[in-house]
């Protein structure tokens, strides 16, 4: 008796479930999954056919798998047609994944994304399982676009009666290639809303320039010749990182990266060290202070060369109200550091935290942490990780770091594993 009272009450809730209920059961599971709740009660029955989040990610492909990984690619396509020919409603969110087998049935693909074009879709997440794949142009009729990424594709010319994508705040291009230098302007120069970009390991394009008033995130990380900054005064976070040392950078576009020193609302910089190597070492550090910078984070630094260690001071001195601070440093030789560079008078007062991964012992790296202890007043805690040293010498780097005298009563240094 009280079992079939319990079965009652649960065919109950799920007859009389409120929509919205309804609608956030269904967009935690699995677009497969979702459909079988159809067979629950004639209020269920419908329900999925108007999600407005579809996901077709990479575990969508993966049970459609047999004992032997092959995945059956033409039962796929027929079930992202089914659904999208029967959807009822707005498509908001799209998580689509392509396998190779599948683009090949270009018509498939184009499909998809005109119907999702016409259908006010807001945000694309589309990945190509086989770099090589051209995306469909009708992606450039999403007029309504909030969040694009695209990764591992190539990127055509848009049509030429594209206006951009008017409500456009957040584009992540990663792996992509530009099939005309042209094409990264023609896709973001009309982006007026534009908030965050990020670009990562792209090809075909070597001349980049960044001109949205809107950005305030900022991200290259690749190989690129030039770069040039128009128009970014409301920038709040930059990162700039060059995966591999060009053979002919231009010095003079390398050193815009100063000229984000003038918006006033720089929150977060990250620079690569291979920018300050591939410029033969001459970029100058920011002619004003960050005043408005809370965290600093610089990569792939020797420290052993004069140079660098010169600008990182440097970069530390414009940046007197950094939070934060995070030092990956490269493997160096072991020389000696001239002492005149340290301003000892240069107070951090508002420094709480600092990283520090891959020192060695080298004595340019134990005088850097020597001087953070030596200016930071408010420090709390010192994190630092080794490189690949031995335990001997791991060893007596964390005795002489624990020796340096520390301006904050409440400063820690605290090892990390590698």
């Amino acid at each position: 008796m009280a079992c079939s009272k319990s079965a009652k009450n649960t065919v109950d809730f799920f007859s009389n479930a409120p929509d919205i209920v309804i609608d956030k059961i269904l967009e935690s599971l699995p677009i497969r999954m979702a459909a079988r709740t159809s067979v629950l009660s004639k209020q269920w029955s419908h329900a999925w056919l108007s999600l407005k989040k579809l996901n077709f990610d990479a575990d969508f492909w993966e049970e459609l798998a047999d004992r032997d990984d092959n995945v059956d690619w033409r039962k796929g396509c027929q079930i992202i047609c089914d659904i999208l020919l029967c959807h009822n409603g707005p498509v908001h969110d799209l998580d689509l994944n392509i396998p190779y087998e599948a683009y090949r049935d270009r018509r498939g693909h184009r499909q998809w994304i005109s119907f999702l074009s016409k259908n006010g879709v807001r945000k694309i997440v589309i990945k190509s399982c086989s770099y090589g794949m051209d995306i469909s142009p009708h992606i450039f009729r999403c007029n309504e676009l909030v969040h694009l990424e695209i990764s591992a594709f190539y990127l055509n010319p848009p049509p030429t009666d594209f206006i951009g994508f008017p409500y456009l705040k957040h584009l992540v291009l990663e792996e992509v290639k530009f099939i005309k230098q042209s094409i990264f302007c023609s896709l973001i120069e009309n982006c007026r809303m534009l908030e965050t970009l990020k670009l990562v390991k792209w090809s075909g394009m070597d001349y980049i320039v960044i001109d949205v008033p809107s950005l305030q995130t900022l991200v290259l990380s690749g190989d690129f010749e030039s770069l040039a900054f128009r128009n970014v005064r409301s920038l709040k976070s930059i990162s700039l990182c060059l995966k591999t040392l060009p053979k002919n950078l231009r010095v003079e576009q390398v050193d815009a990266v100063n000229l984000p020193a003038s918006s006033c609302q720089l929150q977060s910089i990250e620079f690569d060290g291979h920018l300050f190597l591939a410029a033969g070492g001459i970029i100058r550090p920011p002619p004003v202070t960050f005043i408005h910078l809370h965290e600093l984070c610089l990569s792939n630094l020797n420290l052993s060369d004069f140079g660098v260690s010169r600008y990182l001071l440097h970069m530390i001195e414009c940046c007197p109200y950094i939070k934060k601070l995070d030092i990956a440093v490269l493997p160096g030789e072991n020389v000696g550091q001239d002492m005149h560079d340290y301003n000892y008078s240069n107070k951090l007062d508002h420094l709480l935290e600092v990283n520090i991964t891959g020192i060695t012992g080298t004595s340019a790296e134990l005088k850097l942490v020597e001087y953070l202890f030596a200016v930071s007043p408010v420090l709390k805690n010192l994190f630092f990780k080794s490189g690949y040293i031995g335990i001997e010498s791991q060893l007596n780097m964390s005795q002489s770091l624990m020796r340096f005298p520390r301006a904050s009563a409440k400063a820690s240094l605290v090892c990390l594993k590698i």
